[in-house]
Parts: structure tokens; C-alpha cells; sequence
């Protein structure tokens, strides 16, 4: 347990610590008030002894608890600790509270034989240590759930980052291999212009993948810039049969976005619409705001989302999208994909509650 939880919890066992002994005090000032002066004795000796009894039982009971609310042990071992303590502090009040109200408060127990007056004795100093015993263990029990709990959390949140991680950083092997020997033919046809541009993509692209190693949101615009960068590439490939249209707002949402989000959209799109169809090919990605909802889409021109995946099985990085939207946004994100005659179409949702806002 971190120490800002460890201190929130002392704090609370303080609380109810003090709170436990205080109302003991209380009551017992008042049953004694009331009590005492009917048997035509003063009450102020009792109200010392039981004063003193208290403070007493509140001090060493307070370490205790304290310190043993800092150990995470189980319930039935911390309760046998506990006895081992208050047994014979019980006891010892039981003897000290018999030996001052015998000698300074009370004289109408003299004829009581011992027996009883120890039993009586006993019972009144038992009550109120099996009492707050009885309230320490609740309390226990709360913080070993609340620990457990903390720990489930802290589980589930490792899990489902690994496996973010799993799910962004699948890079294509193939796009690599692809980029390469675009580069190498540029080369053997001199030409540098178009090659330096080629590496200055690159280097954008794979920058913006390699920075990003955290599950951290970033702006809307710098993943645009990697997805631009990803299809600029790509045009170098197949040259003049790939062609882009970009249709973005005049002013981008103040967004916050997730990494890498649209590179398995950008690759299938390449493969469904480009790479296995003869003939240029009108590529379009377009960006709206539509009922507090954001919408990208990237789409074959003509293409649209009515005929439906024709194969039994999505691509795996289409797979991997659909679940890392799951885990990031739940039912606030939807994906929607299609691959026909027309081309590959892809339409992502994100309702803009989800996406953090760069100006909070």
C-alpha cells in the first residue's frame, strides 16, 4: 500500500478510535452522574478512576491499533496478536480499577464477597475493550479490502497497458521492406530529390511511432502529421495511380488523441483500394465533428460501408483496432469497415467526452 493510503487509513482509525473512547467516557460520565449519587456517595471519584481507566485504554490501544494497521496480515492471525496484548491489559485494569474505587471511591462494596466483586469488575473493564476490539477488526477488514482492491486495480491496469502495447507497436514488416525498396529504386534512377523527401517521411513517421512509447494522449494534429507522412510514403510507392484528398475542417478540434490510431486503417486501405486493384485509385481521409461525436474516415472514393467484409476472418491489425478501442474508450468508440468491388472504407467514431481537451 502506497503512504498516502497508509495515512489516510491511520487517519481513519484515529477517527474512529478516538471517537470510540470519547462516547465510551460519555456515557459512563453520565451513567455515573446519575447513578452514584443515589447510593449517597460523591461521583467525582469515579469520574477520576473511570478517566483514568480510559486514557489509560485509549493510549495503549491507539499504538497498538496504529501499529498494527501498518502490518497486512491476515484477520484471524491480527486477531490473536491483538488478544495477546489485551488479555493481560485487561487484567491490569481489571486490578487497578478494583484498588481505587475499594480505596477512594466506594465503601458500599466492602460486604460484597470478592468473588463477585471481581466478576462484576471483570465484566465493566471487558465491555469496552471487546468493544473497541470488535471495532479495530472492522476496520482491518475494511482496509485489507480496500488494499485488495487497490492491488486488482493496479493489476488490471498493468494488464491492459501491456497489452495497449501489444496492440500499438505491431509495425509491418512489410511496409519497412516496401519503404526500402522504394528508396533503393529512387536511388538507381538518381533520383536524390525524391529521395531525400522520401527519407524526410520516413523519418517523420517512424519519429512520431518511437516517441510515443507511453499510453499517453497526444494532439489530433500530430497524428495526422504521422498518417500524412505514412501516405506520403506510400504515393512514392505507386506514384501517379495513388492519389489523396484530404478534407479537413478549416480549424482542428483542440483534441487530444491517441497514438498510432489510424496506422492499421492507413495500411489496409493501401492493400484493399491500391495494392490489389489496377488503375489510379482517389484515396480520401476526411476528419468532421458530427453530433459530439469525431469522425475519421479513410475510403476508396465510391466506397462506402453497406457491403460488409467479404472474408471470414478481419485482418489481424484490424482485430488488434478493434479491441485497443475497446479497452481505451468501451462503448464510446466504434469502427466500422468494409471491403467491396468499390474499395476498402473504414469509419472511426470517438465521442469527443472521452478525448481530452488540450486547453484543460
Amino acid at each position: 500500500m502506497s503512504n498516502i493510503a497508509q495515512q489516510q487509513g491511520l487517519a481513519r482509525f484515529w477517527y474512529w478510535h478516538l471517537l470510540y473512547w470519547l462516547s465510551y467516557l460519555l456515557v459512563k460520565y453520565t451513567h455515573l452522574v446519575i447513578l452514584v449519587p443515589l447510593q449517597d456517595e460523591a461521583a467525582w471519584p469515579y469520574l477520576a478512576i473511570y478517566s483514568l481507566v480510559t486514557m489509560i485504554n485509549l493510549t495503549v490501544t491507539g499504538l497498538l491499533g496504529q501499529h498494527e494497521l501498518l502490518q497486512p496480515r491476515p484477520l484471524l492471525q491480527q486477531l490473536k496478536r491483538l488478544l495477546l496484548v489485551l488479555l493481560p491489559l485487561w487484567l491490569a485494569m481489571v486490578v487497578l480499577r478494583q484498588y481505587l474505587v475499594l480505596t477512594y471511591a466506594s465503601d458500599t462494596l466492602q460486604n460484597v464477597s470478592s468473588v463477585l466483586k471481581y466478576f462484576l469488575a471483570f465484566s465493566l473493564v471487558l465491555l469496552p475493550l471487546a468493544g473497541w476490539l470488535a471495532v479495530f477488526m472492522l476496520i482491518k477488514t475494511n482496509q485489507l479490502h480496500y488494499a485488495s482492491v487497490l492491488q486488482q486495480q493496479q493489476l488490471a491496469k498493468q494488464a491492459r497497458q501491456a497489452r495497449l502495447k501489444v496492440l500499438r507497436y505491431q509495425l509491418n514488416p512489410h511496409f519497412m521492406f516496401n519503404t526500402l525498396n522504394a528508396l533503393n529504386s529512387l536511388i538507381v534512377q538518381r533520383s536524390g530529390a525524391a529521395a531525400e523527401q522520401l527519407i524526410e517521411h520516413l523519418s517523420t513517421y517512424l519519429r512520431h511511432s518511437l516517441k510515443n512509447q507511453q499510453d499517453e494522449f497526444i494532439p489530433l494534429q500530430h497524428e495526422l502529421d504521422a498518417l500524412a507522412a505514412y501516405l506520403a510514403i506510400q504515393q512514392v510507392r505507386f506514384g501517379s495511380r495513388l492519389q489523396l484528398n484530404w478534407q479537413l475542417p478549416a480549424q482542428l478540434p483542440a483534441l487530444q488523441f491517441p497514438p498510432l490510431l489510424l496506422q492499421p486503417l492507413a495500411e489496409n486501405a493501401i492493400q484493399h483500394s491500391v495494392a490489389e486493384h489496377a488503375g489510379d485509385i482517389c484515396l480520401q481521409i476526411s476528419v468532421a465533428l458530427v453530433s459530439d461525436n469525431l469522425i475519421i474516415t479513410l475510403a476508396q472514393q465510391g466506397a462506402d460501408a453497406h457491403a460488409g467484409w467479404p472474408d471470414p476472418r478481419q485482418p489481424a491489425n484490424l482485430i488488434n483496432l478493434a479491441e485497443r478501442l475497446q479497452l481505451l474508450f468501451g462503448a464510446a468508440a466504434g469502427l466500422t469497415l468494409s471491403h467491396s468491388a468499390s474499395g476498402f472504407y473504414s469509419q472511426l467514431r470517438i465521442a469527443m467526452e472521452v478525448l481530452h481537451d488540450s486547453r484543460t
